[in-house]
């Protein structure tokens, strides 16, 4: 380390990731840009997360400020592609010990940028302030941070959902069951997955709010290889309260309810199958059976070849 203040700055650093259970480890030599690594582990002593941190400590890293950011510059070629083409993900921490401020990005072809509007020799890095090292929505993020092309990441979300598909595949069931508060924008709610494989049932729950976004849009990205359908059995008092407001009359001399519109049946038959019970126009709640759709019919198949051994998966073509 260069000097007290820098040191000062991994210490104070490396106190934050030990209360949050993550394990802090400096790199005594002078490295590129990676003062420390931090890691988080299962409780079985699995890894969950590893990432590489450059930390920057004292009051001049924070003297340029605009739009809610602190400008993080004094960045050369040689350390941009050393982060972002760094087998780990990386990010930086800078640390005020004025006042306390401890902020951090992540250092991505994304968030660095390149000086003089894109024409310049150097690199620059927003740090949002807002974003204060380690509390509890920086550690999600940083728990879910990776550096991996988009391809791969998307690959291990379907495969993060693989026991699902192969559970429908085999006969068993799937309902997603999600309650959404309908007159916030925060995307508050409840949302779970309700598993029968035949032999026990349960629940996985989705413990994220979707802000902005309604949930009939949240469903089809949230499991991008589903079909969904109503539970009817589950909707069935809900929809014949409908049915008889818009298409019965109740004959209070004989005690019946009249058809003057469609069946249920035919009522039924018109209702979108990714519908919900209002619940006094604050909650909307969702019950509903979840099918393979292409994609995850698809991907059970890929995941199945990959998986095995191929005699001739070393072979490259040659271009002539």
């Amino acid at each position: 380390m260069a000097n007290f203040t820098e040191q000062i700055g991994v210490n104070h650093v490396g106190e934050i990731a030990a209360r949050n259970k993550w394990m802090f480890r400096p790199q005594p030599i002078d490295d590129v840009g990676i003062d420390a690594h931090m890691e988080s582990t299962e409780p079985t002593g699995e890894s969950k997360q590893l990432l590489a941190l450059q930390i920057k400590s004292g009051t001049s890293w924070f003297k340029e400020k605009k739009d809610g950011c602190i400008i993080f510059r004094d960045i050369n070629e040689r350390q941009y592609n050393y982060w972002t083409k760094n087998s780990l993900p990386c990010i930086v921490v800078l640390y005020n010990p004025d006042d306390d401020m401890c902020i951090w990005q992540k250092l991505t072809v994304e968030t660095i940028e390149r000086t003089n509007g894109g024409k310049g020799k150097g690199f620059l890095v927003k740090v949002p302030v807002e974003q204060i090292f380690l509390n509890e929505l920086s550690n999600e993020k940083l728990l879910s941070f990776t550096n991996l092309p988009q391809h791969i990441t998307n690959y291990n979300f379907l495969l993060s959902q693989k026991k699902f598909m192969q559970i429908i595949q085999d006969g068993g069931e799937v309902k997603l069951h999600s309650t959404e508060w309908v007159n916030k924008s925060s995307g508050k709610g409840d949302t779970e997955l309700i598993i029968d494989d035949g032999n026990s049932i349960q629940k996985y729950s989705y413990p994220y709010w979707f802000p902005f976004t309604p949930y009939t849009e949240v469903f089809p990205k949230l499991f991008p290889w589903a079909e969904f359908s109503a539970d009817e059995d589950y909707f069935e008092d809900n929809d014949m309260e409908l049915w008889r407001m818009y298409h019965c009359y109740y004959d209070k001399v004989d005690d019946e309810w009249l058809v003057v519109g469609d069946t249920f049946e035919e009522f039924r038959k018109k209702l979108s199958p990714m519908r919900y019970i209002d619940h006094a126009g604050e909650v909307a709640e969702y019950m509903m059976i979840l099918k393979l759709n292409a994609l995850g019919k698809a991907f059970l198949e890929m995941d199945k070849f990959v998986s095995q051994n191929q005699p001739y998966a070393g072979t490259r073509p040659k271009e002539e």
